[in-house]
Formats: structure tokens, sequence, C-alpha cells
């Protein structure tokens, strides 16, 4: 009976799914990976959606050995970041500058280890500093969603695969020591270790599961037990499923525990979080994309994060511009417009200003790598325009090595334009990409 309880009361949740479920906004591309620099140091974080799951001791995680995943039961959860792979010695040096317990200075790329919660939660609060993003542990229910992959989950018992030893590093294959993070393969969501190398803190205080849970649950109210999870060097395969849980006093420090961060997406999901001091302020946070009309054309612009945020457009297409100067572009490629001078791109940019009120201007070549760097603009049509380029030059090349043996012969052989050349015509030595940029001023919240 109480078996089919809880299948009664987890249908009953699935059908309230639809009406509880928040509208998705789409996320940019530049916005699923998240690439911030700590003293140095690249943190990589993926967005991972909400949505609801399964949490516990489900078919897949099933084990008449284990008893505190039960009962298995709907979990609700908004979208949030999670680390790709767990804290690194290197990262934890580049943050907290000292290492009291170990020196671990020969082995940077293993995850950080002999860490308490209340050390993990130090080294946080410094990370929240030297950043300006308001990072935190994973909750013990994230943390397991993102271990099972989320709504792309494939129902592995580990993370990533059924077959352990693919994914994660335990014993006796790893020994007695960490390795190095991201040597296995990752999970459906591109984290790795999740399975193995170490067990990672949670935030949650430790308590029994609840049929009922409330959506986004942080763990107990009371206690003094912490999370773990994930299995690690020191356990074998049969206790290292996604679903087991551990607990320990806060102030634990053992060879075998680490952690990972996670981040909160800000509140309004077009918006971007920008360090001023300031966590809460409006001022805070400006809008992820500007669409700007342009004689009834649509031109949209994405922000570009900085000490000086910008907004860059994608590339200008050959229907815009003729739209905009009433013109041909002197070439189109891949529906571009391109091979105009810098005085042509200048007056283009003077026109879209007036037709939108707005300061447009043409991108510099520093800007449009800074974006790109960041993924704010997508390096597709950039790679394609590459292989298209070197094809040229190789087939330039070629003809100009045959041509004096050619013209022996009396056989001129026809050199095929350029398009280096072409992309800069009548400016040659002027190489700016032509992407219109749209500038704000920003004032911190005082």
């Amino acid at each position: 009976m109480p078996k089919n309880r809880c299948l009664i009361i987890s249908l009953f949740l699935l059908l309230l799914l639809p009406l509880s479920a928040k509208k998705r906004t789409l996320i940019p591309d530049s916005l699923r990976t998240l690439t911030i620099d700590a003293n140095g140091v690249i943190i990589m974080l993926n967005r991972i959606e909400g949505g609801a799951f399964m949490m516990g001791a489900t078919s897949d995680q099933y084990d008449p050995d284990t008893y505190t995943d039960k009962p298995a039961h709907l979990v609700f959860l908004s979208p949030f970041y999670i680390a790709t792979t767990e804290v690194t010695n290197c990262l934890w040096r580049a943050v907290m500058n000292e290492r009291e317990m170990l020196d671990l200075s020969g082995y940077p790329d293993h995850p950080v280890s002999f860490v308490s919660w209340y050390e993990a939660q130090e080294f946080i609060r410094r990370l929240d500093s030297i950043t300006g993003m308001p990072f935190r542990l994973p909750t013990e229910a994230e943390w397991e969603f993102a271990a099972r992959g989320g709504e792309q989950s494939k129902h592995f018992r580990f993370a990533g695969s059924n077959e352990a030893d693919t994914v994660g590093w335990l014993f006796p294959i790893a020994g007695q020591w960490t390795h190095p993070v991201a040597r296995k393969r990752p999970n459906e969501l591109g984290l790795y270790d999740m399975t193995g190398n170490v067990s990672e803190w949670c935030q949650d205080r430790y308590g029994p599961y609840q049929l009922s849970t409330p959506p986004d649950p942080c763990g107990a109210d009371t206690g003094s037990f912490r999370i773990v999870r994930g299995g690690s060097y020191d356990n074998c395969i049969a206790n290292s499923h996604l679903s087991v849980r551990r607990w320990y006093e806060p102030e634990t420090s053992v060879g075998y525990i680490g952690f990972r961060v996670a981040l909160t997406p800000p509140n309004d999901p077009r918006a971007f979080y920008l360090s001023t001091g300031a966590t809460s302020a409006e001022e805070n946070y400006l809008p992820l994309t500007q669409k700007i009309r342009l004689k009834g054309r649509k031109l949209y612009f994405s922000l570009v994060p900085g000490d000086e945020p910008y907004y860059i457009s994608e590339e200008i297409s050959a229907s815009l511009w003729k739209k905009i100067t009433g013109l041909e572009p002197p070439v189109k490629e891949h529906g571009l417009a391109t091979g105009m001078s810098r005085q042509e791109r200048a007056r283009f940019a003077e026109l879209c200003s007036r037709a939108a009120d707005k300061p447009l201007s043409v991108a510099t070549i520093a800007e449009k790598d800074s974006a790109l760097s960041k993924g704010v603009i997508s390096p597709s049509k950039q790679s394609k325009r590459k292989r298209s380029v070197r094809a040229t030059q190789r087939t330039r090349k070629t003809r100009e090595k045959l041509s004096p043996w050619a013209e022996l012969i009396g056989v001129k052989i026809k050199q095929p334009d350029d398009p280096v050349l072409l992309d800069f015509k009548g400016d040659a030595n002027e190489k700016l990409p032509l992407r219109l940029i749209l500038r704000y001023t920003y004032q911190p919240a005082k």
C-alpha cells in the first residue's frame, strides 16, 4: 500500500507540472557556459535548465542495501549554473593564497581535498569578492539533477554511463589518491567527475527524504550534519551510484572530500549579472539583448560584459545593407555584405544611427575578438569564411607557381579573386570587420 500511495502522489504532482512550470525564456548560446576568471584561473560553469525529476531510489538507482535515498520523490528545480569540474588545487591557491593543511602545488589539476564545509564557505566568500558573482555550493537536489544529466538524462546508474570506470575514478582502479580533473568522459550535460575522484560537499543539512517536497529544496532546517554527494577514489563501484547519500560534520577534513561551485542566475533571465560590489540593486543588471528597428527590419545586439559593457551585432546581411543604403553591396558572401571600404562602412553606420536614433558605429577588431572569446557572437560563419579563404589562397599559390611555365607555352592562368582583398576593397590596410555596436555607460549602484 505505501508503494501505491507513493505512485499516486507522484502521478498527481506530475499532472500539476504544466501548471507550476514557468514560461521558458530563450537563453542565448553565450550564456549556456559561463567563463569566469578568478585571479588568472578560469572557472567554467554550465547552465542547467530547471525541471522536474524523481530524486532518490528510482529504478535505475535502486539498491536494497541502502535506505537513506528512499523514498523516491518528485522535485522541481529552477535553472542554475554548476561548475564543469571540481575545484582544483590551482583554483584554490589562486583564491585562498594559502594551503595550510597540505602542500599540493605539484598537483595543480587535481581536485582540492582535505577541505571542510566551513573552508569551502570561506573559499566561496573570497571568490565572490574577486569576481563579484554570487557563488555558492550546489544543493543536494541540484547536485543529483545535474549528475543524472538533467532533462537530457539517459537514466544511467553513474554520471554519464552504466560503466563507472569510464566516467569516474573509483577504487581500486583509482588507487588511494586523486587524479587530474576532466580526464574521464563527461555526463550528458558536459560535467566531469560527478562519479569518483572526490566526493563533494553540498549546501544542505542532512534530513530524511519526504514525499511532499517544496520546489528548490535546500535540506533540513536543523541539524549539524552536512550532505556529501558522489563517490570518490576511496569508494568501490557498488556504493557509488548517483542516489547514494553521505553526511559529515561540517568541520570534517579528509582526503576524499572536495567540492564544486554553483551559481544562481538573475531572477530576470534576460539580464546578465555585472559585478559592481552590490548584489541586489536593479542597476546590476543589463538586458542581454537589444532589438533595434531599421526601416522595418530588426537588428539584434548582444551584450558583451566587462568593465565597460557594450552591445554588438552579428554580421550585417547583404539584404540589410541594400535596405539601408539602397545599393547592392560590392560583394555577397554566404548572404553577408562585404567588400566595401572603410568610408562606406562608416557611412552605413551613420545611416543606421539616423534610422534607429541610437549611437551606432563600426566595431573594432579588438571589440569583435572580445565578443568572440566570451561566446557572445558565433564563430561559425567566421570559421566557414576562413575555410573558404584558405582554399582560395591555396589555389592562388598553386596557380602562381604554374604561371611561368604556362606562359612559356602561351597559356595564361586566371587567378581567382583573393577574398581577403575583396573584403577590404579600396582600403586594404584598414581591416575593420563589419559589425555594429551599441554602447552604454554603466553606472554602478550607489
